[in-house]
C-alpha cells in the first residue's frame, strides 16, 4: 500500500488533499523523449531512433504546448519534464520557456550530464521549481561503466553545483546496480559534502518496450543484495554484500503461496497518484504514472486531456485492485513496493505479483528481526 505522511500546514499537501477529494489532476509528467546523452545499462526507456520508430513518434512542440494549455485549464500546477533526458528533446528550450511563462511549477528530472550554455542560460532566466537528479556512481570510472560517459561524474557534479548556485532545490537519487554498488560510500560522501540527502534506488526493471534494449535484468542487484544494502549505511556496503550470500539461502523453497491468510480485510491499492496525478509518454500514451506508461491507457492527443482524465478515473477501481494473492499475503504490511505500476513493470501485468519484489520483501522482513540493524527502507511517496 502506498502511504503518505500529510502535513496540513503545507500548501502543497493542502492542494493535494483537495485534488484527491475532488478527483482532479494537480500534477503531471511530460515524458518528452526516449533520447538521452547517456547510455545506461539499466534504462527502462532509452532507445535509438531506429528502435523507437516501432513504438510511435515524439510529439511536436505545438502538440506539447497545446497539451500544456489543456492541463492548465484542468487545474494542473506541478509539471515534471522527464525522458530519456528531457533536455535532449529537440525543442526543449522553446517548450520550457513557454511552460515557465504559463505559470507551471516545473521540475526538471535529469541526469544533469550535458547542459549547453543555452540551457544554462534558460535555467538562469526561468529557474525550475525543483531539479530531480539521478546519480550513477561516485567517480568518472564508474560513470563510464554504467552510462558510457567517461566524464559523466564530473559534469553531473558541476551541474548540481550550478543548480545550487541559483538557489534551486535539488533532489538526488542514486540508482544502484552491480556495476556501481561499491560506489555507495563515495556517493554518500559526495551528498554529505553537497549537504544534500539522497534516495537509494535499487528497484530496477526491464526495458518498457523490449527487454533486449537494456541489461536491466542481468545487472540489477539480487533480492538478497538489495535487502542487505538497504539495511546498512553506505559506509558498510562491503559488509552488506558479504551478508547477502548467507541471506540468499533463505530463498530455498520460498513460495509466496505459502504466505496466504484466509481472510483479506481490503483489496484496494490506495495509490495516491491515481486520484490527482498523471503522466504522458513521448509517444502520446497517458496513464497514472511513469511505471504504467507501458500499459495502454488513454490518448489525450486524440480525445483531449479532460476526456483522457475521465477515462483513467473510470478504470481506476479495476487497475488498482490488489490481486488476491497480494490482498491475502501475510507479508503485505512489509511490502514497500506493491503497487499496480510495480507489478506491471515486473511482470507485464497488473494482476500478478512480481517474484523479484516478493523475494525482496520476504528477505527484508527477516532482516528486520535482527536487532543490530536500524536502517530500513520505507514505502515510496508517489505524488
Amino acid at each position: 500500500m502506498i502511504q503518505k505522511n500529510w502535513d496540513t500546514n503545507s500548501i502543497k499537501d493542502q492542494l493535494q488533499l483537495k485534488a484527491i477529494k475532488e478527483r482532479r489532476p494537480l500534477s503531471c509528467i511530460f515524458e518528452l523523449t526516449y533520447r538521452c546523452n547517456f547510455n545506461c545499462r539499466m534504462c527502462y526507456v532509452h532507445m535509438i531512433d531506429s528502435q523507437a520508430s516501432k513504438y510511435g513518434r515524439m510529439r511536436t512542440l505545438d502538440e506539447w504546448l497545446n497539451m500544456a494549455n489543456q492541463i492548465r485549464e484542468a487545474g494542473v500546477l506541478y509539471l515534471t519534464l522527464s525522458g530519456g533526458e528531457c533536455t535532449q528533446y529537440p525543442h526543449f528550450i522553446e517548450l520550457y520557456e513557454k511552460l515557465a511563462q504559463m505559470g507551471f511549477l516545473l521540475t526538471v528530472m535529469s541526469n544533469a550530464g550535458s547542459y549547453s550554455d543555452e540551457i544554462r542560460d534558460l535555467f538562469r532566466k526561468y529557474p525550475p521549481h525543483n531539479a530531480a537528479i539521478t546519480l550513477y556512481g561516485g567517480s568518472n570510472e564508474t560513470y563510464q561503466a554504467v552510462t558510457g560517459d567517461k566524464n559523466g561524474f564530473d559534469k553531473t557534479v558541476e551541474n548540481i553545483r550550478f543548480f545550487r548556485s541559483l538557489g534551486i532545490p535539488v533532489n538526488l537519487t542514486f540508482t544502484m546496480i552491480k556495476q556501481n554498488v561499491r560506489d555507495y560510500p563515495l556517493v554518500g560522501q559526495l551528498c554529505s559534502d553537497l549537504n544534500l540527502p539522497f534516495v537509494l534506488i535499487t528497484d530496477i526493471n526491464a526495458h518498457r518496450y523490449d527487454s533486449g534494449f537494456s541489461e536491466a535484468l542481468s545487472c540489477r542487484l539480487s533480492p538478497a543484495e538489495r535487502a542487505c544494502v538497504a539495511c546498512r549505511p553506505s559506509s558498510e556496503v562491503s559488509k552488506a554484500l558479504e551478508e547477502s550470500k548467507e541471506l540468499e539461502k533463505k530463498l530455498d523453497g520460498f513460495r509466496i503461496e505459502d504466505y496466504q491468510e484466509s481472510d483479506s480485510a481490503d483489496d484496494k491499492d490506495y495509490c495516491i497518484g491515481s486520484y490527482s496525478a498523471c503522466a504522458i509518454s513521448w509517444n502520446g500514451n497517458m496513464n497514472t504514472c511513469i511505471s504504467l506508461l507501458g500499459m495502454k491507457g488513454a490518448d489525450p492527443f486524440e480525445i483531449g486531456f479532460e476526456a483522457a482524465w475521465e477515462q483513467l478515473k473510470a478504470n481506476q477501481a479495476s487497475v488498482f485492485k490488489l490481486p488476491d494473492v497480494c490482498a491475502k499475503c501475510s507479508l503485505r504490511s512489509d511490502c514497500t513496493r506493491n503497487c499496480a505500476g510495480r507489478r506491471f513493470e515486473g511482470t507485464g501485468s497488473i494482476d500478478e505479483p512480481d517474484p523479484y519484489t516478493c523475494q525482496y520483501t520476504y528477505l527484508l522482513k527477516s532482516l528486520k528481526n535482527q536487532e543490530t540493524l536500524t536502517v530500513f527502507p520505507t514505502s515510496p511517496e508517489c505524488i
